[in-house]
């Protein structure tokens, strides 16, 4: 069995994850955990919480902006007995050379070339893989999965798309976002707290670790 887990956040109008929860409600073999703010703030403590209570042989972390193709989860439900992780190939739902040059990066380079993908690719492994729970950090709990996972053998990138929502990107500005995205991610690798990168990231947003409901 397939165990989704989607780290929701106070989110009724998400047309994202309302594409999702019908497109899983048509298959089997699948059970869908959605782990919401009022059970933890941060995303990767709702991940740990959708894991304790997954039963699927294959978990699936699904970022509750993006979609993927039916076939892509029949596929990966095909493989849910295989000691296998890895994840959807990226794709925004807004076109821009930028957001296509950054896909590709994810793809391809991040992705394949350093073993490290991020939530929006939506991230799978066979439940046996998983190390240890994930640190109670704010941001780029992704980034720390992946690198727990690749200590063990290199991902896999399936061909089915993960459709992400470019919100950030068009809130904040192509540039703006693509620039701030670098910042971090160097941050990150000088150990600069993650509670200050998050609030960086999230200023004017708070889609993944606000603590109050949006009114």
């Amino acid at each position: 069995m397939l165990s989704v887990v989607i780290p929701t956040a106070h989110e009724p109008e998400n047309s994202f994850l309302q594409a999702t929860l019908k497109t899983l409600s048509k298959l089997n073999n699948v059970e869908v955990i959605c782990v919401d703010k009022s059970e933890a703030v941060s995303r990767a403590e709702r991940l740990n919480i959708g894991f304790e209570r997954a039963c699927g042989s294959m978990i699936l972390f699904h970022h509750p902006r993006s979609t993927i193709e039916e076939e892509g989860l029949k596929h990966l439900i095909s493989r849910s007995e295989e000691k296998i992780w890895g994840a959807f190939t990226h794709k925004f739902d807004q076109k821009h050379w930028l957001l296509k040059f950054t896909s590709w990066y994810s793809n391809k380079i991040r992705g394949l070339g350093r073993s490290i993908f991020y939530l929006d690719h939506c991230i799978f492994f066979h439940r046996s893989l998983r190390q240890s729970p994930l640190p109670a950090i704010e941001i780029f709990e992704d980034t720390v999965l992946s690198a727990q996972l690749r200590q063990l053998q290199p991902p896999i990138l399936l061909p089915f798309i993960s459709t992400t929502s470019a919100i950030r990107f068009t809130k904040n500005g192509l540039w703006k976002q693509a620039v701030m995205n670098q910042i971090l991610k160097i941050a990150f690798t000088l150990n600069i707290p993650d509670q200050i990168l998050s609030k960086i990231y999230e200023k004017n947003l708070n889609l993944n670790n606000q603590t109050n409901k949006p009114s």
